[in-house]
Parts: structure tokens; C-alpha cells; sequence
């Protein structure tokens, strides 16, 4: 019964939304020409491109800051706009600060455009202009150099800043809580799903929860999520009950450069639900998946982004965020998650001093896995048929995902560009960059990762059995001639073919059982692995995409009320 051909149509189509099909023929973004422009790949060799040019002069300032001793009242000032600790704030919080100064309306403007023309400012960024409101509140020249020319005699000035009334005149904006209604929503009946390749009926239910939120502050606490149910690896999707509600979240922190001047390096920081924070290096990443990919060659995870020389700070944060999704990827297989080196990697203090003192095994999972009849019998006997078409609809769905990842991403930056002046905007559009578009890219990735698990597959399951068989028949036969002729010494020789032919036998059993393995670990990760979190990544981008903006045109609801209360004692005549 397992191994009969399961009914259904081929999957071949999407669905009326254009969100439950995975593996669709076509591609609504493949002719269009909004890609032309030269946006480069995040990964490419080329420089990352800025938005925005950078001032020079904030080039050279950059070079004699670290040497100059900055004044408390420097970070007491961004402490007091950077409350999330993010290490930047955005222009209008930064004008907001200069404005304390009792400056010129038309200096303060100036100041900002001299250290920075893009939405959000660095720290440094900061530092310097409030040596320049320190310059100007003196009537001195208010210009790059001059502060360059200070800091490198440690001579940084002090402003007179206001920071009292700062505080007291940041937003007290409250959003309106939302209202949900307690009857029983009446919800339309969804379009069908079409057959897919892993019939499987059960399509996962829209979560209440995403594990992953926004940080604006206006999601509830979540529901306890309910008992784990009993799971079959063959039966259903293979994983518990509402699975997607109890994904492991990891966040990873750029903390910047470490080492000497010939040796530097880039660390970062790993914050897991599994213990205290860790700081590892990119090297020990590239080490983990080197282990990953030998002990689990043909299980499904993303690889890593690659290392460049010379990277600027465009491409560390897009690695930071590549670092974060493989890595949440990882920890949430079910089956990679118990992985002895992973969990190291997550837990130990020094990964590198455990690595000198642990006995690391990188054979492969098939030498201490075996499988059972059951997982046999569960290999559909189209396998080979499935397999062929996900591969013919791979190379297709990455363009497709790429295409709208690229599409999204320059969208976001527009949009944040407009945004520049309006704070509500651009936390709007941070949120966006943060998790809607990582979404898309997390499944992006997908796709991605399955494509590489085909070309491990293709290059390391190739085994020697059928050479083996034929020198186990041509041993066979020069055994029985030398019991027949049983000439001098022949027992010696005799005894020597029957060892060869006894361990070729056993190496055949073993390959033999390892092409089994490999096909049941194949079907695992596309039925188990693959075809959920193909549905649940976007079910999961669409309802945190929706309640994002719902959050947002509430809060501009919010302003709007707010206006036309403040408004009503305006006079008429």
C-alpha cells in the first residue's frame, strides 16, 4: 500500500491567490525591465553600492576620531534618541537634538546635511555634528575640516544642549489599541489548492502568532501553544501540531572588527533561547557548515554568504542578515537542530578552544542511521518522477523569488528615502526591511538550498556497486577453478579470494543499504522540510506584511484624529 503511485493531478499550477502553488510555470516578473538599472547581487565581487555618496570630508574625519577623547555630553545626547541601542537614529530624531541648541533654524539644517544625506545616522555621523553646533554656538567656521583639525588634538568642543526639554518634547504618540471582534469571524471559503507532489491535504492554518514580530510594540502576548501531538515521519506532514509556532529565533549582531592591523576580522554575536550569548567569528561559521554539509550531505539547509576582501558596511550587514537566516534555518530542521557541533556552536564560550579539546566525527549520517522497513515502504514508487519535476521547476522559482526580492527591497528603499522627514514612515519601513523582506529572502533561500542538495546529491551518491559485483562474479570464478585444480598452494590462494570476496560482499550490503538511506533522506526533506516551510514562509510574510501596514494606518489614523481634535477650537471668522 505505501508504495503505490498516490493519485492526483500534476503539480504543475499556482493557485487563484498566486500564493499556494510552490512550483508554478510562470513567472509573472520574468519580462519585466524594472531590473535593468544595474542593481549588483549582494554576493558579487563588484563594491556594494551606496544610495547615497558620503561627504569626503566625513572620509577624513573618520580616520582621527579614534584618537580623540569625546566629551560625556556627546553620549549622553545619543543615548537619549538611541533608546533601542541600535548603534544609529534617523535624521529627524538628530534634528531634534540640534534643535536644543537654540541654533538658527537654517544652521540646524545645514549641520544635518553636512554629516549625512541618507535616512539614519551613525554614531560618529552624530559626534560630529554636535561638534559642529559646539563650533557654531561659539561663531566659529562650521565646517568638516575644522572638526577633523580639533579632533586630532584631542580638543573636541562641547555644546550647550537643552537635553531637559529633549525629553520632554519627544512623541507621546499612544497607537489605539485594536479592536477585535469577539463573535466568531465568518471567514469566505478560500480558493482549492491544487494536488501538489507530496499529497498532502492538510495545508497549514493562517498562524495567530508569527514567531518572529515586528518590535513595534502593539502585538499581544502570544498564546501558549498548544500540547505536542504524537508525529509520524511518514504519515501527515511529519511534523507536530502547529510547528510553526514553536520555531527557535536567533538574533546575530554585528560587533565590529577585532584583532591586529594585519589580522583583522569581523565578530559577531549570537543571542539563541539556549543559553547565554556567544560571539563567534565568520571562520568558525565557514567551520560549523564545513561539519554540517560532511555529517549531512543530503539534508536540506541553505549555505552561507560568502566572505569578500575589503567589504564595506553594505555588505557586512547583508551578510549579517544572510549569517541569521541560515543559522535560523538550521536550528529549526528537525532534524540538524540536535546536531552535538551546533549545539556547541550555539552554547560554548570559546568555540575555538572547544574545538582543540573535543573529538569532532565527521562521518556521514547514513554509517550510524539506519533505516527501517516502514521509511522503505513510505518512498512513493514515482519518486524518480518527483524528483524530476522539482527539478525542472528550481532553477525557474529562485529567478522568480530573486526577481521579487530585488523588486521588494528597491521598493522599501524608496520608500525610505521619502520617508526621511517622517519618523512614523521610517519605523514603517525599517519594520518592512526587518521582516517582510527577510521573509521574502528566507524563501528565496529555500529554494536555493534545495538546488544544492540536488548538486550534493549528484556528486556524492555515487557508489562502486556494481564494479564491486563484478569483481565479487570474477573472484567467484577463479575460487572455483583453483578448488578444482587444487594446485600447489592453492588452499593459501583459496582462503585469500574468499576474504576479497567476503569484504566486497560487505561493502556492497553497506551501499547497498546507504542508496536506501539516501532516497528516504531525499524524500524526507522534500516532503517534510521543503513543501511546509514552502507554505508556511509565505503564509507567514503575507500575515505579517498585513499587520504591519494595519499597525501603521493606525497610528496615521491616530494622527489625523488627533489633528482634527486639536483643531476644533480654531475660530471660524
Amino acid at each position: 500500500m505505501f508504495n503505490s503511485p498516490r493519485q492526483g493531478t500534476r503539480y504543475i499550477g499556482v493557485t487563484t491567490n498566486g500564493f499556494g502553488g510552490s512550483l508554478v510555470d510562470e513567472n509573472p516578473l520574468a519580462s519585466s525591465s524594472v531590473y535593468d538599472d544595474g542593481l549588483q547581487d549582494p554576493w558579487s565581487a563588484a563594491p556594494s553600492p551606496s544610495p547615497t555618496p558620503v561627504p569626503q570630508n566625513n572620509t577624513i574625519f573618520n580616520a582621527v576620531i579614534a584618537d580623540a577623547t569625546v566629551p560625556g555630553i556627546y553620549h549622553r545626547a545619543f543615548a537619549a534618541v538611541d533608546v533601542g541601542g541600535l548603534g544609529e537614529v534617523s535624521v529627524n530624531a538628530l534634528s531634534r537634538v540640534l534643535t536644543t541648541s537654540s541654533l538658527p533654524a537654517a544652521t540646524v539644517d545645514k549641520i544635518v546635511n553636512l554629516v549625512s544625506s541618507k535616512p539614519r545616522v551613525s554614531k560618529l555621523e552624530f559626534f560630529v555634528a554636535l561638534a559642529l553646533v559646539a563650533l557654531a554656538q561659539s561663531g566659529k567656521d562650521v565646517s568638516i575640516e575644522q572638526v577633523a583639525a580639533l579632533s586630532s588634538q584631542n580638543t573636541l568642543p562641547e555644546p550647550t544642549l537643552d537635553l531637559d526639554r529633549l525629553q520632554s518634547s519627544t512623541s507621546t504618540f499612544v497607537p489605539t489599541p485594536y479592536r477585535q471582534n469577539t463573535a466568531q469571524t465568518i471567514r469566505p471559503a478560500g480558493p482549492a489548492y491544487s494536488d501538489d507532489p507530496w499529497s498532502t491535504n492538510k495545508y497549514p492554518a493562517l498562524p495567530a502568532n508569527p514567531p518572529f514580530g515586528s518590535g513595534t510594540g502593539f502585538n499581544p502576548a502570544p498564546p501558549a501553544p498548544p500540547p505536542i501531538s504524537a508525529v509520524s515521519s511518514v504519515q501527515g506532514t511529519g511534523l507536530p501540531d502547529f510547528w510553526w509556532k514553536r520555531q527557535e529565533n536567533v538574533r546575530v549582531t554585528l560587533l565590529g572588527q577585532q584583532g591586529f592591523i594585519l589580522n583583522r576580522y569581523v565578530v559577531y554575536e549570537i543571542a539563541t533561547e539556549r543559553g547565554d550569548t556567544v560571539v563567534r567569528r565568520y571562520s568558525e561559521f565557514s567551520f560549523l557548515w564545513d561539519c554540517l554539509q560532511r555529517r549531512y550531505p543530503f539534508r536540506l539547509f541553505p549555505a552561507l554568504p560568502p566572505k569578500r576582501i575589503g567589504a564595506d558596511e553594505q555588505f557586512l550587514e547583508q551578510r549579517r542578515k544572510g549569517l541569521a537566516r541560515a543559522l535560523c534555518f538550521v536550528v529549526n530542521h528537525p532534524v540538524i537542530k540536535d546536531d552535538g557541533i551546533l549545539a556547541a556552536f550555539l552554547t560554548e564560550h570559546s568555540f575555538e578552544n572547544w574545538r582543540k579539546t573535543a573529538s569532532i566525527s565527521l562521518d556521514e549520517e547514513s554509517a550510524s542511521k539506519k533505516v527501517d522497513k516502514v521509511e522503505e515502504m513510505s518512498i512513493p514508487s514515482d519518486f524518480e518522477e518527483k524528483l524530476a519535476t522539482i527539478r525542472a521547476k528550481l532553477n525557474p522559482l529562485i529567478d522568480h523569488w530573486q526577481r521579487i526580492c530585488i523588486l521588494a527591497e528597491r521598493i522599501m528603499k524608496r520608500q525610505e528615502a521619502a520617508a526621511r522627514q517622517a519618523e512614523l514612515s521610517e519605523d514603517r519601513t525599517r519594520i518592512l526591511l526587518d521582516t517582510t523582506l527577510e521573509s521574502l529572502k528566507s524563501q528565496r533561500d529555500l529554494y536555493l538550498a534545495t538546488r544544492d542538495m540536488f548538486i550534493r546529491h549528484d556528486r556524492l551518491s555515487i557508489d562502486q556497486v556494481e564494479r564491486l559485483k563484478k569483481r565479487i562474479e570474477t573472484n567467484s570464478v577463479k575460487l572455483d577453478g583453483i578448488r578444482t585444480a587444487q594446485k600447489d598452494g592453492w588452499a593459501e590462494e583459496a582462503d585469500r579470494l574468499t576474504g576479497v570476496i567476503e569484504r566486497d560482499q560487505a561493502t556492497v550490503a553497506a551501499q547497498l543499504s546507504r542508496r536506501v538511506f539516501i532516497r528516504v533522506c531525499l524524500w524526507h526533506e522534500l516532503r517534510v522540510v521543503l513543501h511546509n516551510r514552502e507554505n508556511t514562509l509565505v503564509t507567514q510574510a503575507v500575515h505579517n506584511f498585513a499587520r504591519e501596514e494595519r499597525q501603521y494606518s493606525e497610528g496615521v489614523a491616530h494622527i489625523w484624529q488627533s489633528l482634527e481634535e486639536a483643531t476644533e477650537g480654531m475660530p471660524y471668522e
